[in-house]
């Protein structure tokens, strides 16, 4: 019986699990790419999956065609390097994975997880040292571990994980292993030598290549008659006998021949004509630094081509069956090349800024560390507003760093291990730890050092008054010049604010890339977002040592824990418990700080076990197997299947504490993504997906049915309450259905309107109109819907959309308002595709020329829109508490304006389409120039969402 049989009956039998009291969630970046730099990479044997495992303590599994994540495996972790993973190997079945490094538990372990559910089999313990390197044998019988130090090898049998044979005759760490086609072992090892070992892993010789010098990577030729070797402190390659380890060749390494460009990965191609190695040679092409892959012909004999790789240090290769090369680099990125054109098959960059150390004016702040600007390497400079909540993509005219102020004068501290204080060397680094960041304080009592795992405060006698651990590298700092605020710039991409005092950590804040989205947190978990960037930050909680960590995103708790008004007083008060207090008393909330762990009120986790993704199928539906823990035995609720984003099957009233089964669920005659959803009390599960090829014969014409076209819009100017008069958002509303009507006929088979302005715009028919796209849309139609107007919160913080008639204090409101649940239940049953624009923020007279509609935060309502479980694609007109404009230079909202040109062509694609992604763009870019940067436009999209047509140009 495979493992995979093993794997199911395991999981099945596992259908609950109990969080231990004791455990404190840990707070966790969660981009789709790793945070850190990734240690390792492996591709299955058919070339179906790339592994990858990084310091970020995630390993992750990727489609080796699209690019696409597959999984993400999750072991337990602790502080400081408790749980990092720098070895990972792919079983040549393609049902499991290895992977290990440093563990919670301090024994090492090596955990073996099935590839379909993410889930742990199997854990070896109590390994002596690191796990440096992990490799399956390809006939599958072994995996081969090596170990730091010197503890040499361990030789498991992957049947049963039980011990093989060990090898500790080793005088340093022992780096990286590879397997011959016959299960024989080759290693590397800081100690000077390469070891070869038989199939049954007795020792046949051992020779250094080149003495005094330290092997760091080896690999078998495909026919195991040659081994390659590359060094961690020479540029030299050697290729040595597969049988008797004597020199045969040495590959030309011109243009590589120093210690700090060499090439110390190593691997032969598929088919062993060629040779690859990769790792510090750097090359400037196209306006930025490459790090180069050399390709040799004749298996390292012949002539040498350069190829671009990673933007950084390439830490690890492995060759491909279709001749290209998969490889990761340190910051991180990670990547498939072809062997023959050098061109960049796939290339997924990191979701971070990279804040790495630079002049005075690469990391400033003001003077009251409100805002803070940053230059990220290659990129434009950014700052962020923490009073506004706004990236704003350029420098602002901040104070800098100073690393020489009044009688203080640091001198040697970038990348050092030894900085000094006027002149006199301090010692308060740990060993091996180097500093690459200084300021000193404007009172000139205290200077900080950020360095490769601390923050430190001296005082001006060089005494160190505080350190607070980070798990990543702190590139930049800077103090506020009122002394009461230290920010400091983390490798991971992430700045940190710090009270000066003792260093007591305040607030977060993650920027993504895009230069939309952004997270910032305390470190109890309060936190606010931009629309759409919630899911970047999330809770690891982990179980047993036996159990893959749990781990959920901010979205899960956004009701007790997205709080604006926290973020606010935070910088204010310095005290995060004090600023929940101050905002539970403003906001009528009663009570102090959440004193329940987090854990006690855990969603469910589902996961699908049966069908894998990528299956082929050819009937109009599929039966799926899925398995659901539950912690604490909380009582299942709900289970909800999806098709392409939206529902099509629900089981209601389960009562089972745990819950295996199936569902039977209908599928279109195409490729399609299938979900299932579960719940608790507690809240949502992620989605769990599949990917189904279609195979099957079709019943569809030989053209493809064009969708019906549904759309509810709504606009509101004239009050019945004056104080709420607005110029143009009935206007809004009768522009953005003229503009989509051009598209009827020609993208929609149909289209069907529901118009409600002004006086039509009542409670009775705005809820009689969800109801009515609620019953027209199927699951091949689409549906929009478009608010302009007012929105209001009440003192609970609930969003309503405002109609014509009304009343805005606390307690009408409720009966006269349309409530954000309203919305969410209407966009969660539609069955089709579902896209809401948003344009409700409420206002007054407030301004003649520009007409401000007002600052309630979007945001919630936005992110819960577009959540997995009620999956519509959200533009907004504004982000947070922004005011939307409207102008009589534009007789629209800018929102609208933006909107309704981009659907009257100026989104369209070269191809003519106008797709939902084209819209965003346009109307982001559109929108902050007619506003000249004063309103931000967002798009919110449910997880996993492909782009589609909403229109064609005219």
């Amino acid at each position: 019986m495979k493992l995979l049989h093993t794997t199911l009956l395991l999981l099945l039998l596992s259908t609950f699990t109990t969080i231990a009291q004791d455990t404190k969630p840990i707070l966790r970046l969660n981009t789709e790419m790793h945070t850190a730099k990734i240690s390792r990479l492996d591709v299955d044997p058919v070339g179906k999956y790339i592994l990858t495992c990084s310091r970020d303590k995630v390993a992750k599994l990727w489609d080796a065609n699209t690019g696409d994540l597959l999984q993400t495996f999750r072991v337990p972790i602790g502080k400081g390097d408790n749980g990092m993973l720098y070895a990972g190997a792919i079983h040549p079945d393609g049902n499991q994975v290895a992977v290990g490094g440093w563990s919670k538990s301090l024994n090492h372990d090596i955990y073996i997880f099935d590839i379909q559910s993410a889930e742990i089999i199997h854990r070896i313990s109590k390994l002596p040292n690191v796990v440096q390197d992990l490799e399956y044998a390809p006939s599958g019988r072994y995996l081969a571990a090596t170990l730091g130090t010197n503890n040499g090898i361990r030789i498991y049998r992957s049947k049963t994980y039980n011990l093989y044979k060990t090898d500790s005759d080793y005088e340093d760490n022992t780096n990286n292993a590879a397997f011959d086609q016959l299960d024989r072992l080759v290693t590397a090892s800081y100690d000077g030598y390469v070891r070869l070992y038989d199939a049954n892993f007795n020792l046949i010789k051992k020779v250094q290549p080149i003495k005094g010098k330290r092997p760091y990577s080896v690999a078998f030729s495909p026919d195991g008659d040659k081994i390659a070797v590359g060094f961690n402190d020479v540029a030299t390659i050697k290729v040595l006998n597969g049988r008797t380890l004597s020199t045969l060749y040495e590959p030309d390494v011109s243009e590589a021949n120093s210690v700090s460009e060499r090439l110390n990965k190593v691997c032969f191609s598929y088919d062993g004509k060629k040779l690859f190695a990769g790792g510090f040679l750097d090359r400037f092409n196209a306006g930025s630094y490459w790090y180069q892959i050399r390709v040799w012909e004749d298996a390292g004999r012949g002539n040498f081509n350069d190829y671009n790789g990673g933007n950084s240090t390439i830490m690890d290769i492995k060759p491909l069956k279709d001749g290209s090369i998969a490889f990761c680099s340190h910051n991180p990125d990670l990547g498939i090349l072809s062997a023959t054109t050098g061109s960049q098959k796939i290339f997924k960059y990191s979701d971070k800024n990279r804040y790495g150390s630079g002049s005075k004016s690469h990391f400033k702040l003001s003077e009251d560390g409100y805002t803070v600007s940053i230059k990220p390497y290659q990129k434009k400079a950014l700052t962020f507003d923490l009073n506004q909540r706004k990236i704003l993509e350029k420098a602002t005219d901040l104070p800098e760093y100073e690393d020489k102020w009044k009688s203080i004068n640091i001198s040697d501290w970038n990348d050092s291990t030894k900085p000094k204080l006027n002149g006199k060397a301090l010692s308060f680094l740990r060993k091996y730890e180097r500093s690459y960041a200084v300021d000193i304080a404007s009172n000139a009592s205290r200077i900080i050092f950020g360095a490769a795992w601390d923050l430190y405060c001296l005082n001006a006698d060089s005494k160190t008054e505080w350190e607070v651990p980070l798990q990543s590298i702190v590139w930049c700092v800077n103090i506020s010049d009122d002394n009461r605020i230290v920010t400091a710039g983390l490798g991971d991409g992430t700045i940190r604010w710090h009270r000066l005092s003792d260093g007591e950590q305040l607030l977060t804040l993650f920027m993504h890339p895009d230069n939309k989205r952004w997270v910032i947190w305390t470190p109890s978990g309060y936190y606010d977002a931009s629309p759409g960037a919630e899911d970047l930050i999330g809770w690891h909680v982990n179980r047993s040592a036996d159990e893959a960590a749990l781990f959920y995103p901010f979205s899960k708790f956004r009701y007790q824990y997205y709080r604006p008004d926290v973020i606010d007083r935070v910088l204010e008060t310095l005290d995060v418990e004090e600023a929940v207090k101050q905002a539970n008393e403003i906001a009528e909330r009663f009570g102090k700080t959440r004193t329940r762990n987090i854990v006690d009120e855990l969603p469910p986790t589902i996961k699908i076990i049966n069908p894998a993704t990528g299956t082929t199928v050819s009937s109009s539906s599929v039966t799926i197997e899925y398995n659901i823990q539950s912690p604490n035995n909380e009582e299942i609720t709900g289970i909800r299947a999806m098709v392409n984003g939206r529902p099509v099957s629900e089981k209601r009233g389960l009562k089972a504490k745990g819950t295996r089964g199936t569902m039977t669920i209908p599928i279109p005659a195409e490729d399609c993504r299938v979900s299932v959803i579960a719940e608790n009390r507690f809240g949502t599960s992620e989605q769990a997906n599949i990917r189904l090829k279609w195979a099957g014969s079709t019943t569809r014409s030989s053209f493809i049915n064009k969708p019906n076209l549904y759309v509810l819009a709504i606009g509101v100017s004239d009050y019945n309450d004056s104080e709420l008069k607005l110029n143009f958002a009935a206007k809004d509303a009768r522009d953005f259905k003229n503009a989509i009507d051009r598209h009827n006929g020609r993208l929609y088979g149909s289209a069907e309107y529901r118009l409600l302005t002004n006086s039509e715009a009542t409670r009775a028919n705005i809820m009689d109109g969800l109801e009515w796209i609620v019953k027209q849309t199927t699951q091949h139609d689409v549906a929009m819907i478009f608010f302009a107007g007012h929105g209001r919160e009440n003192s609970r913080g609930t969003f309503y959309y405002v109609p014509v008639e009304a009343d805005l204090s606390d307690g009408s409101l409720r009966r006269s308002g349309i409530m954000r649940e309203d919305i969410k239940e209407t966009v969660a049953t539609i069955v089709g595709k579902v896209l809401v624009f948003m344009d409700a923020c409420h206002s007054g007279n407030l301004m003649e020329s520009s007409r401000r509609r007002g600052t309630p935060d979007l945001t919630r309502i936005i992110n819960e829109l577009a959540d997995a479980e009620n999956g519509a694609i959200t533009f907004s007109s504004s982000s947070g508490r922004q005011y939307s404009l409207e102008d009589s230079r534009w007789n629209n909202g800018a929102f609208t304006k933006a909107v309704v040109e981009g659907l009257n062509g100026e989104a369209a694609n070269n191809d003519g389409s106008i797709t939902w992604k084209s819209l965003d763009a346009y109307v982001t870019r559109r929108v902050k120039k007619l506003t000249n940067g004063d309103q931000s436009a967002v798009t919110a999209v449910p997880p996993d969402t492909e782009d589609y047509p909403i229109g064609i140009k005219p």
